[in-house]
């Protein structure tokens, strides 16, 4: 097992300064504290902050690191799990990572260094060293539950069903008679939008839709990157893409504008349908046709999970998968109808 005397000689550092990087005690230069964090994913070291906050537990603290601030789908979903925590005698501590895997290391680590009894985590799985800090908390038996997105690490972990979801809306389209569906993608880093992006492929495939790679635009699951993106792709496609399927909230409100700015019109010139509703999706005009992740059932599954884990370190972990519901509205094209459903 690497030690923490490694890590620093191989980064040609001190001990002591790994021990800063890693445990936020003092500054360091940032060039410095870049090697160091290599140097931890290269070797696979394991900051121990776990065992140390299980041996001095707390027994009524849950940390929570998400990134609320710039994403309201998240602030609602931390809002019922702190009402359900905090109604099972917890005292809740969220730390926002903007969905940067380097935040949300330290983040995490600053949360174990308080003593927090439990976990619950959005992860992303593109990054090296978030990987092996989830890996290695998971190994030491800390209670930790993954929430949102899927995960390939072998923790309990809670997600909404994206697969079937993301071609139930693209065949939707379909029987609208579009064969040239857009898909605006998520950023790649996260099992979620590998899941979405499966979904519309199954449904290319299946339907006898456009398989054309020019179709799939990178949105980055960042509203601004989606709108500047969009826009190209409008501008430059040799043949009118007359319907998108975006895959999530924040890149819906970045095509939107795209849209708006091509002079186009939802849905006379253009069908959207988007992956995760949200609070303002039917004050548009027109309103959003979605697929709406259920948040009461993601919350409360999570907080059941995670209790049940403090209460039982060894049992077997568990990954539930959250039904979404389609919410039909007007910005797919087939009027003021309403119709709902399920994707299981």
């Amino acid at each position: 097992m690497t030690t923490m005397a490694e890590v620093a000689r191989l980064a040609g550092v001190s001990t002591t300064t790994v021990s800063h990087v890693l445990n936020k005690t003092r500054r360091v230069a940032p060039e410095t504290e870049e090697l160091v964090r290599q140097t931890v994913a290269r070797t696979g070291y394991r900051h121990n902050l776990a065992a140390r906050a299980l041996a001095t537990q707390s027994t009524d603290t849950i940390g929570v690191a998400m990134s609320v601030a710039t994403n309201p789908y998240f602030a609602e979903l931390f809002r019922c799990i702190d009402r359900l925590l905090r109604r099972a005698g917890y005292t809740i501590v969220l730390a926002d990572t903007n969905d940067d895997p380097v935040v949300e290391v330290d983040v995490i680590n600053h949360l174990l260094a308080r003593r927090a009894s439990g976990l619950i985590v959005n992860p992303l799985e593109g990054n090296a060293e978030l990987v092996g800090c989830l890996r290695g908390l998971l190994d030491d038996g800390f209670p930790l539950l993954l929430l949102d997105r899927r995960s390939t690490l072998p923790g309990d972990q809670v997600y909404s069903e994206c697969v079937d979801s993301t071609y139930q809306l693209t065949a939707h389209l379909a029987t609208q008679g579009h064969r040239r569906i857009g898909f605006v993608q998520g950023n790649l880093t996260t099992m979620s939008a590998h899941d979405r992006l499966e979904g519309y492929r199954k449904a290319v495939a299946e339907l006898g839709l456009d398989d054309d790679p020019r179709l799939v635009i990178a949105g980055e699951s960042d509203e601004r990157i989606a709108e500047q993106r969009v826009v190209a792709h409008l501008a430059t496609a040799d043949e009118p893409t007359t319907a998108l399927v975006v895959s999530n909230n924040q890149m819906t409100l970045g095509t939107m504008r795209a849209i708006r700015h091509r002079q186009l019109k939802v849905p006379r010139d253009i069908a959207l349908v988007c992956y995760d509703d949200f609070e303002w999706a039917d004050l548009c005009d027109p309103q959003i046709t979605a697929m709406a992740q259920d948040v009461d059932a993601l919350a409360a599954t999570a907080v059941d999970l995670l209790l049940a884990r403090i209460e039982a370190p060894d049992r077997p972990p568990q990954a539930v998968t959250v039904p979404t519901e389609f919410h039909h509205r007007d910005s797919c094209g087939c009027g003021r109808r309403r119709r709902q459903g399920t994707a299981r």
